[in-house]
């Protein structure tokens, strides 16, 4: 029997998956990652009459597309189950430590804030973007951009380029992520802990263009932990009595993809012979010996790394880290001489992108290359995206991979097992706290991560464990 739904998540029963057929997940696959409608509107743009009539179309949209269809079969259906059982069991939030949290940071801020007034010798309103812009400006001489609308600008990437000569310019960024961590995580949090003392947050498997999952209400993907009292927020979730989290978190898992798609020999020895891959790229760029490396140099080596693979700009990287754009882009271009197949990928794949019209991750899922019949020409942010796409979505897929056998091969045969959070390349698990357990437990999972597909490097996991989400040892 075939069980036809608009969202199985939302109306969830414990059909067999091979028996379900979820059309607003097709339709957000066809569409290639774009927004999806309502069901209404989804059957109205169609030209079909309902649900019914809407899935016999999407299932002759896929048949022609095979590898979509085996993805949607064997990717983005039977994750839902996966996803719906971890919504259930949700994670611990002690709420009277995350208010303890909260009040250090209305004293921090407070502190911050008198310190800042006293600088500027006036009142003025940190919150206000016109207030500081004038201030930084016209009273510091901050050589601030100016918007369309004509005011100064004062967004992070902008004012963070002055950071190091303005020190009131570092005051307000820690200002601006205190007060970010306060409004967006700690009365968002706290306000979401249910019955059970446990946060459950929702994902989603229909935001993200590249197939990543999202999460809300509350979002628990994106709290900063950069930041010491970031740090504090995360140790506030906790393991039951009796029971530890457990985290496995892939290494490095965008930039071996990079490696196996470009086939770049230097990137797939570094990874082989499990040199550190940051390191390796310092010492070509900067034309020093891997064991002379620096600190500073490594550094800067990995936000190279990291950038190429979101397609970033010399503008972009002269922003991070804040250097000029002529030095930005020496640093762009050494980077491609070190690794010339990367380049002549990122040229092929954009170039069958146009000729086919789309392009795909390992698993073959798919985006449109241009969204509007008028665009001809790929341009630089679109180019960004595209780039991007077949390394942070392939990781995406292989997630969800390993995620879907870890539920079968581990988690419905340990029941005390708890699988709790996906933070994009990172698991976290709830299990008991026993030797026993944990030695035949961790080589397992790690063993089904390093093997979810073979990649022509070696897969890596790092593991954590604590009694807290923020205060965990690598094992």
């Amino acid at each position: 029997m075939q069980h036809v739904f608009w969202d199985w998540k939302a109306h969830y029963s414990d059909e067999p998956v091979e028996t379900v057929f979820d059309a607003m997940i097709a339709e957000f696959l066809l569409l290639s990652g774009s927004y999806v409608g309502s069901e209404e509107a989804t059957i109205a743009h169609h030209k079909v009459s309902n649900l019914n009539e809407l899935v016999e179309k999407q299932r002759a949209l896929l048949a022609a597309a095979p590898r979509l269809q085996e993805y949607f079969q064997t990717i983005e259906l039977p994750i839902i189950p996966v996803l719906k059982q971890m919504e259930k069991n949700g994670i611990i939030l002690d709420v009277a430590e995350l208010r303890s949290v909260s009040a250090e940071i209305d004293a921090a801020l407070a502190t911050l804030t008198e310190t800042m007034k006293q600088e500027v010798g006036f009142e003025i309103n940190l919150n206000s973007s016109v207030q500081v812009g004038t201030f930084l400006a016209e009273k510091l001489q901050v050589p601030l951009k100016k918007t369309k609308t004509g005011k100064y600008a004062t967004n992070e990437a902008e004012i963070s380029q002055h950071a190091e000569n303005v020190p009131f310019i570092q005051k307000l960024l820690e200002y601006r992520e205190l007060s970010k961590l306060r409004s967006t995580y700690i009365e968002s949090l706290a306000s979401a802990v249910a019955a059970d003392g446990r946060i459950h947050t929702t994902y989603s498997q229909v935001v993200a263009s590249t197939g990543r999952l999202s999460s809300s209400n509350p979002n628990l993907q994106n709290i900063p932990a950069s930041t010491g009292f970031g740090q504090k927020i995360k140790s506030c979730f906790k393991a039951a009595p009796g029971k530890i989290l457990v985290s496995f978190d892939y290494s490095q898992q965008e930039l071996r993809i990079l490696a196996h798609l470009s086939k770049e020999d230097a990137l797939l020895t570094a990874f082989q012979e499990q040199k550190d891959v940051h390191t390796t790229t310092a010492a070509q760029i900067f034309h020093v010996a891997y064991t002379e490396v620096t600190r500073e140099q490594r550094m800067i080596a990995k936000t190279i790394n990291f950038g190429v693979i979101y397609g970033m700009s010399s503008f972009g990287l002269s922003t991070q880290l804040h250097i000029p754009v002529e030095a930005a882009q020496k640093f762009i271009s050494e980077f491609y001489k070190t690794y010339p197949k990367i380049r002549s990928y990122y040229d092929t794949f954009l170039k069958n992108g146009v000729e086919t019209g789309f392009v795909e991750t390992i698993l073959g899922r798919r985006r449109f290359v241009f969204e509007h019949a008028s665009q001809k020409t790929i341009d630089n942010a679109l180019r960004r995206v595209l780039i991007n796409y077949p390394i942070q979505g392939s990781a995406a897929d292989l997630m969800k991979k390993v995620m879907i056998t870890i539920h079968h091969e581990v988690v419905t045969k340990n029941p005390e097992c708890r699988l709790l959070l996906q933070i994009h390349d990172d698991l976290v698990f709830e299990v008991p706290d026993d030797a026993k357990f944990l030695e035949k437990f961790i080589p397992e999972v790690r063993a089904h991560m390093c093997r979810v597909y073979p990649l022509d490097v070696p897969i890596e996991v790092d593991v954590k464990y604590g009694t807290n989400w923020g205060e965990m040892k690598k094992l």
